[in-house]
C-alpha cells in the first residue's frame, strides 16, 4: 500500500497551492449500518515536544522552573498539548472508536490537564511505572501517536531526541526514535501503528517505517529550538480530521515487528558506569547491547531489568 505522508495545509512555505482549510462546525459520526467500523480500541501515546507552538524544552528542569515565568511556560505547553490530545479524542470517536486509553508519556508523567479532557476518555498519568506502556493490551485494534518529535540526530528536527538528546537507540542495527520503541512493543501484540501527529520530521520518519500510515505535521522544524507553527485551532483540527483517515485504513497497515533475535544498542556520548544490569553486554565505553528473543523481552529486560515481564493480556 502506497505510503500516506500528508502536509500542513495553513503553511504556505511546506505546501504553496492548497488554500487554507475551511472551518467547520461539526464532525460527521461515522454511521456503523453503512460502514462495519474495525477499530473499536486504540492506544494513544503522547508527547510534548511535537506540539504546535512548542519550540523550546520543558522548562521544569531548568533554574527558573518556580519562578513565574516557569509556571507560566510550563502551563501554556500543557494547554496546547491537551488541546491536539481532545482533538486527536473526537476524531477517533467520530470514526466509531468506543474505547481510548491516552497515555501521558512526556517525562514529566503529568503534562496533560486531566480536567480539560473531553469525556470517554481514560488516562494513564505518574511516575514509577511498572512498564513503559501502562494500560496496553492485546485487545487493542490501533496505535496512534500524538505531539511527536524525531530522533536524535535528525537534521532540522525541532526538540528532537531519543528518551535524552545524547542517545542513540538500534533495534537490529536500525536508529530508533521513541516513536519506533513504543511501535516495537504494540507489534509484538499485534498492534498497528496507524496515526503520528508532530514535526513534520517525526512524520517523515514515521512514513518510513510504516507504509500506508497517515500523519498530520503540525509544524516544521527548523534546528532544535526553532519551529514553522501550524495555528493551534488549525492544527487541531487536522488532527481530527486525519485521525478518522487512520481509522480506516488501519485494518491495511501492518504492525511493526522485530524479526529475533532482536539486538538492542545504545550509544550515548558519556561512557557508560563501570556495573551493567544483569544481561547488559559492553561494546565499547560508549555502547551497550542487549539481547533477546522478542523485542518486549529485550525492552524490558534494558530499561527496567525485566526480561521475563509478561505480554499484557
Amino acid at each position: 500500500m502506497e505510503t500516506v505522508v500528508l502536509k500542513p495545509k495553513t503553511q504556505p512555505e511546506l505546501d504553496r497551492d492548497d488554500p487554507p482549510p475551511k472551518k467547520r462546525t461539526a464532525v460527521a459520526v461515522a454511521d456503523p449500518k453503512e460502514e462495519p467500523v474495525p477499530v473499536q480500541s486504540v492506544y494513544m501515546m503522547t508527547d510534548l515536544e511535537g506540539v504546535a507552538g512548542v519550540d523550546d524544552w520543558d522548562p521544569r528542569h531548568k533554574a527558573y522552573a518556580e519562578t513565574a515565568k516557569g509556571v507560566f511556560e510550563r502551563s501554556e505547553m500543557q494547554r496546547l498539548l491537551t488541546a491536539e490530545v481532545n482533538a486527536a479524542a473526537k476524531g477517533l470517536f467520530a470514526a466509531g472508536v468506543k474505547e481510548i486509553v491516552i497515555n501521558d508519556a512526556h517525562g514529566a508523567g503529568r503534562t496533560i490537564l486531566p480536567e480539560e479532557l473531553i469525556s470517554g476518555v481514560r488516562l494513564v498519568q505518574g511516575v514509577d511505572r511498572p512498564c513503559w506502556l501502562p494500560g496496553l493490551s492485546k485487545g487493542m485494534d490501533a496505535l496512534v501517536q500524538v505531539g511527536m518529535h524525531s530522533m536524535t540526530g535528525t537534521p532540522n528536527g525541532c526538540l528532537a531526541h531519543s528518551m535524552s538528546r545524547n542517545t542513540i537507540y538500534r533495534v537490529n542495527g536500525n536508529e530508533v526514535g521513541e516513536m519506533e520503541l513504543a511501535a516495537y512493543l504494540c507489534g509484538e501484540l499485534g498492534i498497528p501503528w496507524v496515526f503520528t501527529s508532530g514535526d513534520l520530521h517525526a512524520c517523515t520518519e514515521s512514513a518510513r517505517w510504516v507504509p500506508g500510515i497517515v500523519t498530520a505535521p503540525v509544524k516544521e522544524g527548523l534546528g532544535e529550538l526553532c519551529a514553522i507553527h501550524m495555528a493551534p485551532v488549525d492544527a487541531c483540527e487536522m488532527i481530527q480530521e486525519r485521525i478518522q483517515s487512520a481509522v480506516k485504513v488501519a485494518r491495511d497497515v501492518t504492525p511493526l515487528k522485530a524479526a529475533g533475535p532482536v539486538v538492542m544498542e545504545v550509544a550515548r556520548e558519556e561512557p557508560w558506569p563501570a556495573k551493567l544490569r544483569p544481561g547488559v553486554e559492553r561494546v565499547d565505553a560508549f555502547t551497550v547491547r542487549y539481547e533477546g528473543a522478542s523485542f518486549w523481552q529485550v525492552f524490558h529486560g534494558y530499561y527496567y531489568n525485566k526480561p521475563d515481564m509478561p505480554l499484557p493480556e
